[in-house]
């Protein structure tokens, strides 16, 4: 049963607190730090948070991140095929489920209030479709290059600390994130960037290097290219009041 599907924005950090439905959050743009139950991380455009029934959670989330937010019954993930799904945090978010996000936004807040009966369950059964067990080097890989962004990323580095071929590598990024590696490691770069944009007064140049561009060019150009917005455009918006 689907008790609420809306997009939110959170302003302030939270403090600890919890409620009785399962809450899944699904970034649109940003990036958030969410504490549940004591297993703290981030989310963004490639990994959801699920919060289950009673459990203490908290969240900090970047300076003009917005998240599509499904709050639905207890029971919503009992049986299968969400029982695999049920007992994760922290839910890698794959194509399919990227497109169902896009078109929710896309649809506005209102016509997605009348399509929620629908919508949701598309969304539930496009994570539940996610291999049960998780790739340990993967996961090693984006740990890594997330606190480390700007340190040499090759392909052949990252297969080498994911433990796969270059051509294994590629399939898993393709099934997951739809994109290549150095596409994924662009985002992740960006995401870096736009974080300093927002939260400091580091020089543009600074926090591009930083962020592993080449150069103060090199951010613009990919930002444009992902976003439709430059370093000091997307710094401007961020310090408006409001």
């Amino acid at each position: 049963m689907v008790l609420n599907l809306d997009i939110r924005s959170y302003q302030a950090e939270s403090a600890h607190h919890q409620h009785d439905f399962t809450q899944l959050v699904l970034p649109i743009c940003g990036r958030m730090e969410i504490d549940v139950d004591g297993r703290g991380g981030s989310i963004d455009n490639a990994l959801a948070a699920l919060v289950r029934p009673g459990s203490q959670h908290a969240q900090l989330a970047q300076p003009g991140s917005r998240f599509l937010v499904l709050d639905c019954a207890p029971d919503a993930l009992h049986g299968q095929p969400f029982t695999a799904l049920a007992q994760r945090t922290y839910v890698t978010i794959p194509p399919a489920t990227r497109r169902l996000i896009e078109y929710a936004e896309l649809i506005g807040r209102d016509q997605l209030a009348a399509t929620a009966t629908h919508l949701a369950p598309l969304l539930l059964a496009s994570l539940a479709a996610l291999p049960v067990q998780p790739n340990p080097g993967l996961n090693r890989l984006i740990a890594q290059v997330h606190a480390r962004p700007a340190a040499a990323w090759s392909n052949e580095r990252m297969a080498h600390v994911a433990g796969m071929s270059l051509s294994q590598l590629h399939q898993r990024f393709r099934e997951l994130h739809d994109c290549t590696p150095q596409g994924w490691l662009t985002r992740v770069r960006i995401e870096q960037a736009q974080r300093w944009l927002g939260d400091s007064h580091l020089p543009i140049a600074e926090i591009a290097l930083r962020s592993g561009f080449s150069d103060q060019a090199a951010l613009t150009r990919a930002m444009q290219r992902v976003g439709g917005i430059t370093p000091a455009a997307y710094r401007r918006r961020q310090q408006q009041p409001g």
